[in-house]
């Protein structure tokens, strides 16, 4: 990494730990840079990795039937921009209904094929202190799922086991968070220590 690449890490790394002074101009400016730089990346990949191969097989041969089943991902991709018309947004729900329905199906197959049955199984497995792992983890997994479930629905006097289920999904979600947090830190920490140090190779 040249000399200039590690003092702009640096900076903008110290902009990042300005926010622990309070929300300030120069934080801003850091979100502002790493949201404006990913959509940036995120956009030339799309196009030179997703949209442009489409159009150059559409256009090389337009009539071979495996190149016409693009053009409807391209057709909804085109409906969806109408969203940013108000009056014509309605014209994207196809879209978004499409996406919605498919981000939920995949997420439900994963979640079982993934999470639940792996757990499921590693419980009939002979050792007892696996098996009682794995059904503790399928059993907080289960609690935080129906947690979700249940977030929104006030009702005046809910079952206490509801309530039980509902306040172990809650434990495992802020063990689960706290936990999170810490390996953020931990990963700044870590991040901040590595740009000083190659900072300080800079120094004669």
């Amino acid at each position: 990494m040249d000399a200039t690449g590690i003092i702009i890490g640096l900076l903008i790394t110290l902009l990042v730990y300005s926010y622990l002074l309070g929300d300030n101009p120069l934080y801003r400016l850091a979100v502002h840079l790493l949201v404006g730089v990913t959509a940036g990346f995120t956009t030339l990949v799309v196009i030179r990795q997703v949209l442009w191969p489409v159009i150059a097989q559409l256009l090389d041969n337009p009539a071979d039937p495996t190149a016409l089943l693009w053009l409807v991902p391209l057709l909804l991709a085109f409906l969806l921009l109408f969203k940013a018309v108000p009056r014509l947004a309605w014209i994207g729900n196809s879209t978004l209904a499409v996406l919605v329905g498919i981000g939920a199906s995949v997420a439900l197959v994963g979640t079982i094929t993934g999470t639940l049955w792996p757990q499921i199984a590693a419980a009939t497995q002979p050792s007892a202190l696996g098996a009682i792992g794995a059904v503790l983890t399928a059993l907080f997994t289960i609690c935080t799922l129906f947690m979700f479930q249940w977030t929104g629905r006030h009702a005046q006097s809910p079952p206490i086991w509801q309530r039980t289920i509902w306040g172990i999904g809650q434990l495992v979600l802020t063990v689960t968070f706290a936990a999170l947090f810490a390996g953020a830190v931990s990963s700044s920490l870590a991040l901040l220590s590595y740009q000083l140090g190659q900072f300080l190779t800079l120094m004669p």
